[in-house]
């Protein structure tokens, strides 16, 4: 696991407001409120998963976005910024938890840590995949969505989960954009 230094999440933090709020001025109140609990966030339960530990989820969060940007100008595809920067930020915001619940919590076994799993699964917090739980978060700030930017986040795990398979074949470009954008970041199928 990478150590990551505490100003350079909070910078990271703010150049992530600083994209949002022009686009969304809505989101305000809920970096507020979740800002901490978001600069905190593993994106990853093990240390052998990309992102694993503080700050493992603005950091990889950053970076799908930054990859949705360079395909979308590669391809030529025409997709706003504003959607990207939205969905590639957003789309594993329910990595946090719920409101008031946090999904990953710190591993309290040895044995376990020592294999590499430095969290493990809030059973307090609510069942729901990632995506889900990022749209309903998003929905209790009041965060206006497109359909595309909706569909995106929702599907953005992967076609390949049974919840997806309604989408297979009609996935608007932004939700091929991002899935494309997280396995190349996170570096296998995901």
């Amino acid at each position: 696991m990478e150590e990551r230094d505490p100003e350079k999440l909070w910078n990271s933090y703010d150049r992530l407001a600083s994209y949002l709020i022009p686009i969304k001025p809505e989101v305000e109140q809920m970096l507020v409120e979740l800002g901490e609990r978001i600069v905190e966030c593993s994106s990853s339960v093990d240390t052998k998963g990309k992102g694993c530990g503080i700050g493992g989820l603005i950091e990889t969060s950053i970076a799908i976005t930054t990859k949705m940007r360079t395909l979308a100008k590669t391809f030529n595809i025409d997709v706003s910024q504003e959607s990207i920067i939205t969905v590639g930020l957003f789309h594993a915001l329910g990595m946090i938890g719920d409101r008031k619940t946090s999904y990953l919590v710190d591993q309290t076994s040895s044995w376990h840590r020592e294999k590499g799993m430095l969290y493990t699964y809030n059973e307090e917090c609510s069942r729901a995949p990632v995506p889900h739980r990022s749209l309903r978060l998003l929905q209790e700030f009041g965060v206006k969505l497109t359909s595309d930017e909706w569909t995106a986040i929702a599907i953005s795990h992967g076609a390949h989960r049974e919840e997806n398979r309604p989408y297979v074949g009609f996935e608007p470009k932004l939700a091929i954009l991002v899935t494309q954008a997280r396995q190349w970041v996170f570096g296998r199928d995901i």
